[in-house]
């Protein structure tokens, strides 16, 4: 260390820094930038050896700009060679200029901890924001979605409550009437009426059923349309003929008309989920109406089929319109009505498969209009496409059976004994019949009785109808079989096709339906055996 003598008020302020316990190094300079005189401790900057008599920037590169010094300055935090940090403090005095070097590393590297730390703070106040924002809008819509559970839960509350006595009171009443035939006290005009009470309340059972199934195909997806040529001016005949007399019996005004009385043309779409909508709609405009009238108007143009169905009802409220088509839902005009809620909503399915839309105007208790567009091109603009349905569809008038002396033998595979019961009944006239009560029964007879027809339930115990199809087949078994089932999912009767079933027919089966059906399976077996033959 080299010791110099330096002036009393330069050596105050110097006290003052050692002070501080800061290292120092001094620098004289005169009025050109030479370097008169140093000391302290020029190394610990990085400094190499100091040398007198030559200009001071040369030799300490960070004071290159700063002469000449007028007034006192301090230039903080700078970056000397070796990396450390130091305050350059400039001092004017008489004819030169004196450079104090304080060594600030450590509080250069304390402001930088603390800046880390601010910005880390800084990131960590956005992120806890961010956060709290997030569980906002997670807590917001956790209370929408228990809202909607809710909602959900009541509707299906209500609904099930709704079919509670929707299911009971034809059931009831069916059991009732059946009671009453029993009397043998009845009059055969009762005994009539009390027949088409217990058909009547059956088929509202059905309806029920179907309704609910469809739902649950159509929420996951499983119903496919299977458009067919469909004549408009039929189906809406139809339609006439079916409500007409409900219109009458309520006293109301009811009308189906195409615009400007156009005929309309043939067009390519499944007509018996059109016909369904068709139903659904006016079903409700007739049952919420109880005065006044309901009108349909229909009209076809650029391969779309448009219509609306206008009544002078109860009318929605304006809550109930934002909910309609919401399966289960039952506005407060018409919760008192019976029903399940559900078709509207398989409507709006329906249509939305057939790549159109539903809308409703509705004003309460002055009345609706639903309005529907559906894709429904002419059948000759469709040439390409195969029009299955008249093959497909089984007859529903009686076919004439060839005359034979000895009848043929049918194996009917039923777990259920009211079923078994009925369909002796109905086939004992026709069919000689054999009898099994489970899967395993029925492979067992049908390779012993070597039947000419099976009627296979498909949901019996021991064996199932679909095990002893797939056994029958795998042991040659060729005779034809008709698969009975309550289900009418399109997968379970594909898979009972494929399994090699001839036919398939849901329950409950209308009776002569079931006896075209067994016949013209056996027909189209004999005329497979007669090609195969030649």
């Amino acid at each position: 260390m080299i010791m110099m003598t330096i002036p009393l008020s330069i050596a105050k302020y110097a006290h003052t820094l050692w002070m501080s316990e800061l290292v120092l190094t001094y620098l004289h300079v005169d009025e050109q930038g030479i370097l008169v005189n140093w000391g302290g401790y020029p190394r610990h900057y990085g400094l190499g050896e100091l040398r007198t008599g030559e200009l001071a920037a040369e030799q300490v590169y960070v004071l290159e700009g700063l002469f000449p010094i007028n007034h006192t300055q301090i230039v903080e935090f700078v970056e000397m060679g070796n990396g450390r940090v130091a305050h350059i403090h400039l001092l004017p005095f008489q004819k030169g200029t004196w450079i104090l070097m304080l060594d600030a590393t450590e509080e250069h590297n304390r402001q930088q901890r603390l800046q880390q730390q601010a910005n880390e703070l800084s990131i960590l106040t956005y992120r806890q924001s961010r956060l709290l924002q997030e569980l906002e809008n997670i807590r917001r819509n956790l209370e929408q979605e228990k809202l909607q559970l809710q909602q959900a839960n009541e509707q299906k509350t209500r609904f099930i409550a709704s079919l509670s006595h929707e299911l009971r009171a034809p059931l009831a009443s069916i059991m009732g009437y059946t009671k009453l035939l029993n009397d043998a006290q009845a009059s055969d005009k009762t005994e009539n009426d009390y027949l088409n009470a217990v058909e009547s309340n059956a088929n509202h059972l059905i309806k029920l059923v179907d309704d609910i199934l469809d739902q649950a195909k159509l929420d996951i997806g499983n119903i496919q349309l299977k458009p067919t040529a469909c004549h408009l001016m039929d189906l809406i005949k139809n339609l006439r003929q079916l409500f007409l007399p409900v219109a009458q019996e309520k006293q109301l005004i009811f009308t189906i008309i195409t615009k400007n009385n156009s005929i309309l043309p043939s067009v390519l779409i499944d007509e018996i989920r059109l016909r369904q909508v068709f139903i659904n709609l006016i079903n409700n405009a007739l049952k919420f109406t109880a005065k006044g009238f309901v009108n349909v108007t229909i009209e076809w143009r650029e391969d779309r089929l448009y219509f609306s169905i206008q009544d002078s009802g109860v009318g929605i409220s304006a809550e109930g319109l934002q909910k309609l088509f919401t399966a289960f839902y039952r506005d407060k005009t018409t919760e008192n009505q019976p029903g399940t809620g559900l078709g509207l909503s398989i409507s709006q399915k329906i249509v939305r498969l057939m790549e159109g839309s539903i809308t409703v105007d509705s004003i309460e208790g002055k009345g609706s209009t639903f309005n529907v567009i559906v894709h429904a091109p002419r059948v000759w603009q469709a040439e390409l496409l195969t029009i299955k349905r008249d093959l497909e569809q089984m007859p529903t008038q009686p076919l004439k059976t060839v005359a034979t002396n000895k009848k043929r033998k049918l194996l009917l595979a039923e777990d259920t004994e009211v079923l078994r019961l009925l369909f002796k009944l109905i086939l004992n006239e026709h069919y000689e019949l054999v009898m099994a009560e489970n899967g395993e029964d029925a492979v067992r007879l049908a390779l012993l009785e070597n039947p000419d027809i099976v009627l296979m339930d498909l949901q019996m115990p021991i064996m199932n109808g679909y095990d002893a199809t797939k056994q029958l087949r795998s042991e040659g078994f060729n005779t034809p079989i008709i698969a009975l089932s309550a289900s009418n999912f399109e997968e379970d009767r594909n898979y009972a096709m494929q399994l090699g079933c001839n036919a398939y027919l849901t329950k409950p089966v209308d009776n002569q339906r079931l006896l075209n059906t067994i016949l013209q399976v056996i027909e189209n077996s004999k005329a497979s055996q007669v090609c195969h033959s030649k």
